[in-house]
């Protein structure tokens, strides 16, 4: 690489287009967030706010507060940062925090916004443990303080009660997957009857 000002610049995750390698704030667009805040009858907490023009909750938690290192409450929306040094650690770091302020009695559930990546180890290890999951589309929807369209899929996973009015807001939004069951493939067992037909 070339030395000079093109050496140090940084590509946006969500557009691609050039952005400040410091900043890693973009909006939610609230064609995502307020059918799913109409759903829950408001969200109570936005765990990692900041960038949102217009509030998702009454109570938000900023970068300077950081929503890792608090106590969440009530409905969680989430829409953490996902910038990472390339091994998503960042993702991974929200997912567990939100998987585990999901069981605890002062959360009723967190709604989570994500990058699809299904190939990812984060994905495996925590979002196939939602409760559901939706995967935003067909097409893409552009964050705010983005210039383009994101050049990624998003997804949209809740850990936490899933009742037909959250059901029906994340369907209007894309696909919908519910329940946590694995495949277990069982071999053939022998008739009751010996086999004899």
């Amino acid at each position: 690489m070339g030395e000079g000002p093109s050496a140090e610049v940084s590509r946006s995750p969500l557009t691609a287009a050039e952005m400040d390698p410091d900043n890693n704030e973009y909006a939610t667009p609230p064609k995502i967030w307020r059918p799913l805040a109409r759903a829950v009858d408001g969200f109570d907490l936005d765990a990692a706010s900041g960038a949102e023009p217009t509030p998702i909750a009454p109570k938000r938690f900023t970068k300077d507060d950081d929503g890792l290192l608090k106590a969440w409450h009530g409905d969680v929306f989430l829409n953490p940062p996902w910038a990472t040094n390339g091994d998503g650690s960042a993702k991974e770091e929200w997912l567990r925090k939100a998987r585990n302020e999901a069981h605890r009695e002062d959360v009723r559930r967190v709604v989570m916004v994500l990058p699809s990546d299904t190939g990812a180890h984060w994905f495996h290890d925590h979002v196939l443990a939602a409760d559901a999951v939706c995967f935003v589309g067909p097409g893409r929807i552009p964050f705010i303080g983005g210039d383009r369209n994101p050049s990624f899929a998003l997804l949209i996973a809740v850990f936490g009660p899933v009742d037909h009015e959250l059901a029906d807001a994340l369907g209007t939004l894309g696909e919908v997957v519910r329940g946590r069951s694995i495949h277990d493939p069982t071999p053939q067992a022998a008739l009751p009857d010996g086999g004899r037909q």
